[in-house]
């Protein structure tokens, strides 16, 4: 079995799973590299939740091809497919940089933004790539392990695991389990690339349609576009009877034609 399945069957036995060293080089430079100006625009956050010595920036796709190479990754997909099934699509993509200083986020399920009874199958796979070190003492992400099998409300007082990962891993969870940002009590940040998927019949967090420039769509791989929403799975997501991405082709056509005029 390699690090793949092992990711997959851990999530599936504990609700998480930890892959070291999962980005190479060249993805960590280039995310390093835009997530800096991602951040220098960016601001800290105003209530608890978010936290108030955090950082958060989301619709990182419409900002920056940066990450591109990380969201299409084929390990990363085997990942999602593997726990989602075979229709998946992007649902948010986010910065998440944790300051010296900070209150550790209460504990809370991402699939609850889909108000349906449990148990149910997973709906979204959460993701953090570690572009700094996570520590127990810098916000490293906690998890409860089991938890996405509870059918109980999320108890604040469950004990925790707190998440350690060298520069350039994946930690991978199921969006059913108890999670939250940790407290950072020492002297360093972190910063993690938020990238969760969900199943591809139900509405994404971040409207992917609207954050992305339409005139950017078109420049973008197939798969990306695919994930980003522009499929269909049987009669669900057809325009007019047509595949969307075939629709978006005919108009980016016609768009160059009229241009030519």
């Amino acid at each position: 079995m390699d690090v793949i399945d092992q990711a997959i069957e851990d999530i599936r036995a504990s609700g998480y799973a930890v892959v070291e060293d999962f980005l190479t080089q060249t993805q960590l430079e280039v995310a390093t590299r835009a997530m800096a100006e991602i951040e220098a625009n960016s601001s800290f956050g105003r209530e608890n939740f978010g936290g108030t010595r955090t950082k958060r920036s989301s619709n990182l796709l419409g900002q920056t091809r940066g990450f591109d190479d990380i969201v299409t990754d084929d390990r990363m997909l085997r990942i999602v497919e593997g726990v989602l099934g075979p229709a998946f699509q992007i649902s948010i993509v986010a910065m998440i940089k944790i300051f010296p200083g900070e209150s550790p986020q209460p504990l809370h399920q991402d699939d609850g933004l889909w108000p349906a009874p449990r148990p149910h199958q997973p709906f979204v796979l959460n993701t953090m790539l570690a572009l700094d070190e996570f520590r127990a003492d810098n916000g490293g992400t906690n998890l409860v392990p089991g938890s996405h099998k509870s059918l109980d409300p999320v108890d604040q007082e469950a004990e925790r695991v707190m998440v350690s990962m060298p520069r350039g891993s994946l930690l991978a969870w199921d969006g059913a389990c108890w999670h939250g940002g940790g407290a950072s009590i020492g002297d360093t940040e972190r910063c993690g690339l938020n990238i969760n998927y969900n199943v591809g019949w139900l509405r994404q967090q971040e409207n992917q349609f609207v954050s992305i420039p339409q005139d950017v769509i078109p420049t973008l791989s197939e798969r990306m576009q695919r994930l980003l929403g522009y499929q269909h799975h049987g009669i669900l997501g057809l325009s007019g009877g047509q595949d969307p991405l075939e629709v978006l082709r005919g108009r980016a056509q016609g768009a160059g034609q009229d241009a030519r005029l």
